[in-house]
């Protein structure tokens, strides 16, 4: 599955990358995270809680930054294992920013996703309407989050 877009946030790039760095501020406005822990500069260990169609179950995942050219441009690996099913999820995310006039940020993304076990036996409908929702749910939380006075990270 591939999953692409980008947003705009009223937030300069430094903070915007910044946030984007801080493994408790970002894993807070991932829906289901439960725990991040990091483990090295590079690499997060964490568990989101989550349902997928009729299975619900919780989601240990190992985070590892591929490269980095602060402030403008990431790459990472992600790795994840289901409880209930033991299907593995791949992902490979981008993220790039653009400054923008006014203090705002073009924040682009891109991943790719690769399911194997009986959740991708759900289907693809399923699987992308659940992320969808999931990524929906991030983006309000970071635009919160970066948006407001009140937050610091």
């Amino acid at each position: 599955m591939l999953f692409s877009g980008t947003m705009t946030l009223d937030a300069e790039a430094g903070k915007v990358w910044d946030f984007l760095l801080d493994a408790k501020a970002f894993a807070a406005c991932v829906p289901g995270v439960e725990k991040v822990v990091q483990i090295d500069e590079r690499t997060f260990e964490g568990v989101i809680q989550a349902t997928v169609g009729p299975i619900s179950g919780e989601f240990p995942f190992r985070a590892e930054i591929k490269d980095s050219k602060p402030p403008t441009e990431l790459s990472a690996l992600v790795h994840g294992t289901d409880s209930i099913t033991r299907s593995t999820i791949d992902a490979e995310l981008s993220l790039v920013l653009t400054a923008l006039p006014a203090d705002q940020t073009e924040l682009g993304y891109k991943a790719v996703v690769n399911i194997k076990g009986r959740l991708a036996i759900i289907g693809d409908m399923v699987l992308r309407a659940t992320a969808a929702v999931m990524l929906e749910e991030f983006k309000d939380r970071v635009r919160r989050n970066l948006e407001s006075d009140l937050v610091t990270f």
